[in-house]
């Protein structure tokens, strides 16, 4: 259920049935959960959409921003709990390097 509270510490986040990589909790600034990535198999079929997004969202383009946070919005991402907790969609999320974030 969206707004429960969430007891996970990890996920695998998945693109359909692909794995990404791991996302690892830092911290919780709500809406913004921070995370530790670490990339998996998976990962270089979408990397170039989250360095697109990112480059968006540094130049400030409205256009660029609206495209590529759209590019990603369309992929079919969730966060599955490494412990027992729910799998999460998230609304929006980012990937730097070794560092993600997400909120839901």
């Amino acid at each position: 259920m969206k707004g429960a509270y969430v007891t996970a510490r990890s996920w695998e986040l998945k693109n359909g049935e692909t794995a990404l990589g791991t996302l690892s909790l830092i911290e919780i600034d709500q809406p913004w959960f921070w995370c530790q990535f670490s990339p998996a198999e998976g990962w270089d079929e979408v990397r170039d959409l989250f360095a697109a997004q990112a480059a968006a969202v540094d130049g400030g383009d409205q256009n660029r921003m609206i495209e590529a946070i759209g590019a990603i919005r369309n992929l079919p991402l969730q966060l599955h709990p490494r412990e027992d907790d729910e799998v999460i969609t998230p609304d929006m999320i980012q990937v730097r390097g070794d560092k993600a974030s997400f909120r839901y």
